[in-house]
């Protein structure tokens, strides 16, 4: 994608871009070859389009939610990387790059074990009810894990939308079927990895990932926000007691347990596209899946600036 078409989808988001940002997403020199009808401004270091000179201040007041949010998820991490078969714990949606809603939940993307996924759901998401923390149950910065992947599932290519809305850009240069999955894969926010987790699930994405975005590449997690966890040797001992056939047979069974308590929703959608996915090896349980809107907006705001 060219600045343009960046500079557009995060437009469409409320999300204005410094220069700089743009220059390191679409690799070109500056912004130059951006369409003079986006009708680019400048103001604090920030590019926004006519008619949105308030996007430079809502940043600021997202970015202020973000780090709240941010601080809450990292204690929670470091919680979170106790239970055993754990390899990963990030922010993910919109949030992962800190463009936070004040009331929003805290959507976390969780890389587990293989053969052991139901088991550290059945955890996890014991302690956060437990103490409340999970939507509907906190009255605000609730804690979300809706989106589990073992490390043999890491590539997540085949979660894309259909490419029913293919189009081409002035240079004819095709646009990304599924842009926030694209995005959402791009700036997760890792809290939390073990055996460097994080970079094995970056090399099974690039390749689908700098298809669109050639100069994306693998963040590095900030030492604020990375949770050292205090209890590794309590992980790696429940590691050792639910291995082996033990381990096998309490699999199958948090299993059938936690699928006869999803959601009447989830259960009717699951697996019928790749919105509500449920596998050995990936939950995804997301039934407002906004992804089509999120293309859709993208498309007009290329349309209104006749890109």
């Amino acid at each position: 994608m060219d600045s343009t078409s960046i500079l557009a989808w995060f437009a469409a988001q409320e999300w204005p871009l410094t220069e700089e940002e743009v220059r390191q997403m679409a690799g070109s020199v500056g912004v130059t070859d951006a369409d003079p009808r986006t009708h680019d401004l400048r103001a604090e270091g920030f590019l926004w389009c006519a008619g949105r000179e308030h996007l430079p201040w809502l940043r600021h007041q997202k970015s202020t939610w973000a780090w709240k949010k941010w601080r809450r998820a990292r204690r929670w991490a470091r919680v979170l990387a106790c239970f055993p078969f754990l390899r990963m714990v990030a922010v993910a949606n919109a949030l992962g790059y800190g463009n936070a809603r004040i009331g929003g939940d805290i959507d976390l993307f969780l890389v587990v074990a293989p053969r052991r996924m139901w088991i550290a759901r059945l955890g996890i998401v014991a302690a956060l009810r437990l103490f409340r923390q999970r939507p509907g149950e906190h009255a605000a910065d609730a804690l979300c894990p809706s989106f589990f992947v073992t490390t043999d599932a890491l590539c997540l290519a085949d979660l894309q939308l259909a490419d029913v809305h293919a189009r081409s850009d002035a240079r004819n240069t095709s646009l990304p079927p599924d842009p926030y999955l694209l995005w959402w894969a791009v700036q997760l926010t890792v809290l939390w990895d073990r055996d460097h987790t994080y970079e094995r699930f970056w090399h099974a994405n690039a390749a689908w990932v700098q298809q669109w975005l050639p100069c994306a590449a693998l963040r590095s997690v900030h030492p604020r926000m990375a949770a050292r966890p205090a209890c590794a040797l309590l992980q790696r001992w429940g590691e050792w007691l639910l291995g082996g056939r033990w381990g096998d047979a309490l699999e199958h069974w948090a299993r059938r347990v936690q699928e006869r308590r999803l959601p009447e929703a989830v259960r009717v959608r699951a697996n019928q596209d790749t919105c509500v996915v449920v596998r050995a090896d990936l939950l995804k349980l997301h039934t407002t899946d906004r992804r089509m809107e999120y293309r859709d907006r993208w498309h007009q705001v290329l349309r209104a600036w006749d890109v």
